[in-house]
């Protein structure tokens, strides 16, 4: 079946027994029963002195025809879908519909019901943003994080290299938590700054930008307010800067696990920082 080519009502592809209004973009949610014929106005009473028109004659030169609404009819098979251009929601329906695109997920309850962002999209975008961040961090706070393992840092080579985890593990906890948090503390206001900026100002991180997808808050489009992008972050830096901190790692480890996986069986495909903001991933640019 091929999609639908403007605006106006077509088959349900989700209940065959009523119309679904297609926008010329997306499906919306407002839905009629299905009907096969409009209902057609009383026949008009011939005027004094005028005879009956008997069937299949034509009229008299002049003589014009009292308006009738034409019925409205299912297509023959074989015949192409037609529809009346610029139909709204409120007015009657016509043309017969056609199913969205396989694996589109489409919010009808959302204002401007937006086309949710694929889950590969947002992991592509968030490796990225990742190694950016990480490497500004290294560039800024490296030395910090160097001091910190320092004096265990043979100890952690030579655990690693004999597969001995619970020995890495114990070297971690000797590193210089001084230097390791101050390293951290740069790493938690580098991420801030660079997601917070890049939501308020454009809607999206590069790696978002470069994938196609942005953010926006489920009351309305548009780059998110500050406080909303804080909060939307902040879930984020917090949970990777456990995931770095001896004692505290497997907390934060399994945050950020669960953050990340959260949307394959979300309904709106929210991870959990998106659902502390109030936010979604949408495909496209933010609008303005």
């Amino acid at each position: 079946m091929i999609t639908p080519s403007g605006p106006g009502w077509y088959e349900n592809p989700d209940n065959p027994e009523e119309l679904r209004y297609f926008d010329g973009i997306l499906w919306t949610s407002n839905t009629t029963p299905l009907r096969t014929r409009r209902p057609q106005p009383p026949a008009a009473q011939p005027e004094p002195g005028q005879q009956a028109q008997a069937p299949g004659q034509q009229a008299p030169a002049g003589h014009q025809q009292p308006h009738q609404q034409q019925p409205w009819q299912q297509p023959q098979p074989g015949q192409g879908p037609w529809q009346h251009q610029g139909q709204g929601p409120g007015q009657h329906p016509g043309p017969y519909p056609q199913r969205p695109h396989p694996g589109q997920a489409v919010l009808a309850d959302v204002p401007g019901q937006p086309v949710l962002a694929s889950y590969g999209l947002r992991v592509v975008a968030y490796l990225v943003d990742a190694i950016i961040v990480g490497f500004v961090a290294l560039v800024v706070g490296g030395w910090f994080l160097w001091k910190a393992i320092e004096p265990v840092v043979d100890r952690v080579d030579a655990a690693m290299a004999g597969g001995d985890v619970q020995a890495v593990s114990a070297a971690l906890g000797e590193a210089r938590l001084g230097y390791l948090a101050l390293f951290l503390g740069i790493q938690l206001v580098l991420m801030l700054a660079y997601h917070v900026v890049c939501l308020v100002r454009w809607g999206a991180t590069p790696g978002k930008l470069l994938v196609g997808i942005s953010v926006r808050r489920i009351d309305r489009p548009g780059p998110l307010d500050a406080d909303t992008a804080i909060r939307r972050t902040g879930f984020q830096a917090v949970a990777q800067a456990f995931g770095n901190v001896p004692y505290l790692s497997l907390l934060g480890t399994v945050a950020v696990v669960m953050d990340l996986v959260w949307p394959i069986a979300d309904t709106r495909r929210q991870a959990l920082h998106d659902k502390v903001a109030g936010t979604i991933v949408v495909r496209g640019r933010a609008q303005r």
